[in-house]
């Protein structure tokens, strides 16, 4: 059985490995954190009102997951509900955000999900089927750790661009995420589940499964906003 510490460890490389991926494939990768390079306020405010749609959709793998883990490890599930319960009201906080550019929740709710966003929440709901809660808290897994390392950069930046005021929603989540160590709290659950019925390679597979949908979702924002505009330019 892997020990808490080469759990840390060997997450990590893995997380190194796709966020290297992430910025060698995925055009703009950089341009949430690049401090260098003006925001483009298109791209950032629809990849803002898809964290709102992402939220909401998770909020049910979440649920599925809760109820396969009070079978698999109570006191894993204890602290899951308490997280869980916590994230179902993050939307708020970007919502807050965007009624600064002028986009009111029913702009929100016209908004079509992107593909890649329906593919990965099909995927969480049947892997949670057909192998237990594991999926839902390696996806939380994989948003925290970007969240702790890239969240707080991204925020300052759109908040050099607009005000305070803007980012007060997303600087308020990384402090939450931040100040209860979301992160540590994910990897904790997942050691105890591995001792239950998995093993670390599994957990790498998820981990993959779900960089891989993200990428998709990057692109797709990129080529929705970006490369649209500059067609429209040309024409």
């Amino acid at each position: 059985m892997i020990s808490p510490e080469e759990l840390y460890r060997r997450l990590d490389e893995v997380m190194d490995k796709e966020a290297e991926l992430f910025l060698t494939t995925v055009p703009y990768a950089r341009h949430l954190t690049d401090v260098s390079e003006p925001l483009n306020e298109r791209y950032y405010i629809r990849h803002r009102i898809e964290t709102v749609k992402r939220i909401r959709m998770t909020s049910k793998t979440d649920a599925l997951a809760l109820a396969k883990m009070v079978q698999e490890d109570y006191e894993s599930a204890r602290h899951w509900s308490h997280y869980t319960a916590q994230e179902l009201s993050h939307d708020i906080l970007y919502l807050q955000d965007l009624r600064k550019h002028g986009c009111s929740p029913a702009d929100v709710d016209a908004v079509d999900v992107f593909h890649s966003t329906e593919q990965m929440v099909r995927y969480l709901e049947n892997s949670i089927v057909d192998v237990g809660s594991l999926p839902a808290v390696v996806y939380s897994l994989f948003v925290e750790w970007n969240s702790a390392r890239y969240s707080g950069t991204a925020v300052t930046k759109a908040e050099s661009h607009y005000s305070a005021e803007h980012v007060a929603g997303a600087r308020a989540h990384v402090l939450i995420d931040s100040d209860l160590d979301h992160y540590s709290m994910m990897v904790d659950i997942v050691h105890r589940l591995l001792t239950r019925n998995a093993n670390t390679q599994t957990v790498i597979q998820l981990l993959e499964t779900i960089s891989s949908f993200f990428r998709d979702y990057f692109r797709e924002l990129y080529e929705e906003t970006v490369l649209a505009m500059s067609h429209q330019q040309v024409r």
